[in-house]
């Protein structure tokens, strides 16, 4: 699923559509390219602070090594230092990223210019439950509403096609709408 050259001409909502269709083409002939994992390193940096380092991930069974960090911490006001997005905040930030990726790949499939796209996200949690005061209250926020601002060459009924196919195939739409088995390992170092 190399992507070639991007061709000028072939540029889309900024998607190489030539690229696009290769590498579902790619998928479709060939499942074994389809596993896709991704991995995060979080170290405690102090206080509420984290630094999560990401290196690499693998692609139908191939690594490709990328480098980036993600700061978080706490608001002030939540004790933290506010030198960077809290988790909730990247939480929301990845639902959104996720859904504009596939916003635009289904817009573009569907031949529907962007001109913007804007996904505002909000939840709402209970402190008291976050700090186990009330076992009542669950320590999570129960919803996430969100709205999808787009301007473009689509008619209503294609951009609400196109949010459709977005909440059946974005992959962290999926993860935050369904439980997801989450398997603890310990290991106790030093």
């Amino acid at each position: 699923m190399n992507s070639p050259a991007t061709n000028q001409a072939s540029l889309f909502n900024g998607l190489d559509t030539a690229a696009l269709a290769q590498a579902v083409a790619d998928l479709g002939a060939n499942p074994a390219l389809a596993p896709v994992t991704f991995r995060a390193r979080t170290r405690w940096q102090g206080g509420f602070r984290s630094r999560t380092e990401i290196d690499s991930y693998e692609l139908g069974g191939q690594r490709y090594v990328r480098k980036h960090q993600i700061h978080t911490d706490e608001p002030v006001e939540l004790l933290g230092e506010n030198t960077a997005p809290n988790p909730q905040d990247l939480i929301l930030a990845a639902l959104a990223s996720c859904m504009t990726v596939g916003f635009v790949v289904n817009a573009t499939n569907m031949s529907v210019r962007i001109d913007s796209l804007e996904i505002q996200t909000e939840c709402t949690l209970d402190l008291r439950g976050a700090f186990g005061l009330d076992p009542n209250i669950p320590p999570g926020s129960p919803r996430i509403p969100y709205t999808v601002r787009v301007k473009g060459s689509g008619t209503r009924e294609q951009y609400e096609e196109i949010l459709r196919n977005v909440m059946a195939v974005s992959p962290n739409y999926y993860h935050l709408k369904n439980p997801i088995q989450l398997d603890a390992t310990l290991e106790i170092v030093g």
